[in-house]
């Protein structure tokens, strides 16, 4: 060769070239084979054995399983609306389309499963969803689950046949926390067998269709639970949020709900959301439940905003819901609950009333909305006690500088003696700080000593 390219001196060769173009054909060979794989895996999955003729597909979910992001978020939307159920079977072993529905703004998802060809197929169940619909829930129960824009009701099925996978988890995950407190090791926290038993007879509920989840994923502490059935006749619509520790096992204990159950029975028209997205100040990491170490997040600026940003996105996907957005909006919020409903009203959130229970403070640049009612409701507790301190240095309070519901004319105030306040003195004793505890939790529960709180908060839902 070196002697050919001697004689003519326009002959040059390059290995190295001849390397990488071979490298190249191989590497677009392996990616052709993939491809074809990906296709065969698609027929298997419809039901087919990958060979022409024993199962049709459409061209669509071909474009899925090859080269998914060639497809365009409203054709997707389309190609979705009229899939056969082979398709839809095929779908449940593809990732990429998932990955475009949740870059969507939840509007066109709302509008999407609302205005699918519901002609094309007949009901799959009582809950009225088409058999598309069904399908499409059954592929995807997780994305559908926690997808802003689709119905509540198509979220709560979609998590309801979402439940086995999640209560098999949970199920492996309490066994394997029995082992470990069965060889005494060192590092295990019986709190979190616990928090395990009650989150497998939770789930057992949510796969019964007796708890309805809106949201949920229990590696990023996730979880809204809706209680009351959207519909035609809905008139208000409740997001209440719960205060600092709040972890999940107080979730399946039943203990965040008790406001929303009390006020869902007694005010007709009512749908409320329990709202925990995301680790709240204080949350222990393992077994939910309180880090009094932690007791100072529940006074961080920055959690508040980032709180706030998540529970405003929230709403509007919530409000895509045409049962849930013509209704009246109320952010109801128990201590730092408040905080996380006040810093989602600067996040561009709006409700129409507003409900402080206990309420701890607002971000120093939370303005009240002109069209919203504010109201305040408490029994003198440590957190009411926390705001009348003064930090010596900024003069102003240590409880988010003096910016409380219960300082602020703009709320309505509604105070309540609690059972025990007579044994009030100078707040100095374990005793008294025990009385002041349970007076602060008191406010959010469904319990016979806060039945005037809780017909206070009746009528102003219903004024």
């Amino acid at each position: 060769m070196s002697e050919f390219e001697d004689k003519c001196s326009w002959v040059h060769s390059d290995l190295d070239a001849v390397r990488g173009g071979l490298r190249r054909f191989l590497e677009d060979n392996h990616q052709d084979a993939a491809r074809l794989s990906d296709i065969a895996s698609t027929f298997r999955a419809a039901g087919g054995s990958g060979v022409l003729g024993q199962i049709t597909v459409s061209n669509g979910v071909l474009v899925l399983a090859t080269a998914p992001m060639t497809l365009s978020g409203s054709a997707l939307l389309g190609y979705l609306s009229t899939a056969s159920e082979a398709d839809v079977k095929a779908l449940a072993t593809i990732p990429g389309w998932q990955k475009t529905l949740r870059g969507m703004d939840p509007s066109k998802i709302g509008a999407w499963w609302a205005g699918m060809n519901t002609g094309a197929h007949l009901a799959a169940n009582e809950s009225g969803f088409t058999q598309v619909q069904e399908l499409l829930l059954a592929a995807a129960p997780a994305m559908f689950g926690a997808l802003d824009g689709m119905p509540a009701l198509a979220r709560v099925r979609a998590n309801q046949l979402n439940a086995p996978r999640l209560l098999r988890a949970a199920e492996n995950d309490l066994e394997t926390a029995r082992k470990l407190s069965g060889i005494g090791q060192a590092h295990h926290d019986p709190n979190r067998t616990k928090m395990l038993e009650n989150e497998v007879a939770y789930l057992k509920q949510v796969e019964a269709g007796d708890v309805q989840l809106y949201l949920y994923d229990r590696d990023q502490s996730r979880i809204v639970q809706m209680i009351g059935t959207p519909g035609p006749d809905t008139r208000h619509v409740i997001t209440y949020v719960p205060g600092t520790f709040t972890g999940l096992n107080i979730f399946y204990e039943g203990g965040v709900q008790q406001v929303s159950s009390y006020l869902n029975n007694n005010v007709p028209g009512t749908v409320a959301f329990v709202y925990k997205d995301g680790r709240f100040p204080g949350e222990e990491n393992t077994a939910g439940g309180p880090n009094l170490a932690r007791i100072g997040e529940a006074n961080d600026e920055k959690l508040a905003r980032t709180s706030g940003q998540q529970l405003a996105s929230f709403e509007a996907g919530m409000r895509t819901d045409p049962y849930l957005n013509g209704a009246e909006q109320i952010g109801i919020g128990h201590s730092w609950g408040l905080a996380n409903v006040a810093s989602s009203e600067v996040a561009g959130a709006r409700y129409d009333k507003v409900v402080s229970l206990a309420g701890a403070g607002m971000l120093p640049d939370w303005k009240p909305q002109p069209t919203t009612q504010y109201s305040n409701l408490y029994y003198y507790d440590l957190l009411i006690h926390g705001q009348g301190v003064t930090n010596p240095v900024t003069k102003k309070g240590v409880v988010w500088e003096g910016n409380n519901p219960i300082h602020h004319e703009e709320f309505e105030q509604h105070y309540y003696r609690g059972p025990h306040d007579d044994q009030l003195r100078a707040i100095n004793t374990v005793e008294e700080g025990n009385i002041l505890m349970e007076n602060h939790n008191l406010i959010a529960s469904n319990i016979k000593d806060n039945r005037e709180a809780l017909r206070d908060m009746q009528s102003l839902i219903n004024r």
